[in-house]
């Protein structure tokens, strides 16, 4: 991917966003949604990769662990406070460490 796409991509996102923004009400909230989005994608590659294999595929059956549910968490930051939730797995050893435990 060149780099003048690399940017164009980004920028057609951010002006489709745009559109519906009425306010700085607005914005925020959009804001908050991206982080929401983001964090949870994020986490949800960790434990993909902690349990090595992807959300309903079939080399997890058997193995002994797998997720189990998810648990809710408020993240702290300019933006205000942002509710995500975080997986979990069954042995409870999943530690990520994009949004560390505590």
């Amino acid at each position: 991917m060149s780099k003048e796409s690399d940017k164009e991509i980004p920028q057609s996102l951010a002006a489709e966003l745009a559109k519906n923004l009425k306010s700085e009400k607005d914005l925020s909230a959009l804001s908050r949604e991206l982080v929401k989005l983001t964090v949870e994608t994020a986490l949800g590659k960790e434990m993909e990769e902690h349990l090595g294999y992807v959300k309903h595929a079939n080399e997890g059956r058997g193995t002994g662990n797998s997720r189990n549910t998810t648990s809710k968490k408020t993240l702290k930051g300019h933006i205000g406070e942002v509710e995500i939730t975080t997986p979990r797995d069954r042995q409870g050893s999943f530690s990520p460490q994009f949004i560390k435990k505590g």
